[in-house]
């Protein structure tokens, strides 16, 4: 069957989302600290926020967030409160066009009758699974590749690496030596690597002159409510980055991208030539904006 057939049909979001006793949610009030514990003990990277003793929806967390907002403490302030959210009755191809225009990962599906309660949770992985896989897209990553990727270098120090992915906005970095990529670094290789010590500090990458980046203490970088998330002094990046990457190239195709995506657990993917040079970064937000111009296609 022609891959364009299989995307006719309109899918509820009620047959693939996440069910509201499923998920993992915070509670207000709250501080950094559980979510620092949720993410270390669930592997999860957002998290819907529900006030205390009810199930009413009032923002979403995320680990992004321990990245841009270094000197926050409390969940209230720490999460996004103007939260676009589905419900049940919607579409797939609803969310896919809302994941086309915007980063986040995560849609709060909320109740038919009182858009403030949650019932589930619908993930952009979710989509790209349940949905994407199966319509194996026979387009170009040369359409839909990002060219403008941040890259860097595998002697930095890992402090440096933390603040250039968090000015980014990447979930990961490129790591190249004078061979060229040698591997990728993402959120989760600084948070398996740093530990939670009790500090009453102020938020700081360093203790050196100011500008003066060479001086900069790999020691802290991040303070999580009454404690302070600390990397190893004298790391770099080729210490903690991951070796094993994974590259397609401008001629393979969106389904044979999904494919590997939803096989190795990745959110991003490096494009390279035939002679191994990073070409730009793939992800699935990408991938969601090639399954949504295919909808497209085929209802006009």
């Amino acid at each position: 069957m022609n891959w364009l057939n299989i995307m006719k049909d309109k899918i509820p979001l009620s047959e693939i989302m996440t069910k509201k006793d499923d998920l993992v949610t915070m509670r207000i009030p709250g501080n950094r600290d559980l979510l620092i514990e949720a993410i270390r003990k669930t592997g999860l990277s957002v998290y819907p926020v529900l006030r205390k003793e009810s199930d009413e929806l009032v923002g979403i967390v995320s680990r992004s967030d321990l990245f841009r907002n270094p000197d926050e403490t409390q969940l209230s302030l720490l999460m996004k409160r103007d939260v676009i959210t589905l419900k049940s009755s919607n579409y797939v191809i609803d969310a896919a066009r809302i994941y086309e225009e915007n980063v986040f990962q995560r849609i709060p599906i909320v109740d038919d009758n009182d858009d403030k309660i949650l019932i589930g949770l619908i993930a952009r992985n979710d989509i790209i699974k349940k949905v994407v896989l199966k319509a194996k897209i026979q387009l170009d990553v040369k359409n839909y590749f990002n060219p403008n990727v941040t890259t860097i270098w595998e002697q930095t120090p890992v402090n440096i690496a933390a603040m250039i992915l968090r000015v980014s906005h990447q979930k990961g970095l490129p790591v190249l030596n004078e061979s060229g990529m040698t591997g990728i670094i993402s959120q989760n290789d600084f948070l398996k690597v740093a530990e939670i010590l009790d500090s009453q500090s102020t938020s700081r990458t360093g203790h050196g002159a100011e500008n003066d980046a060479s001086s900069w203490d790999s020691e802290s970088i991040l303070i999580i409510g009454s404690k302070t998330l600390t990397l190893p002094r004298n790391m770099k990046v080729c210490d903690i980055m991951e070796r094993n990457v994974e590259v397609c190239y401008t001629g393979t195709t969106i389904h044979e991208v999904t494919k590997k995506m939803v096989q190795k657990n990745l959110d991003q993917m490096p494009v390279v030539n035939v002679s191994g040079e990073i070409l730009g970064i793939i992800n699935t937000r990408d991938i969601i904006r090639a399954y949504v111009h295919g909808y497209d296609k085929i209802k006009s």
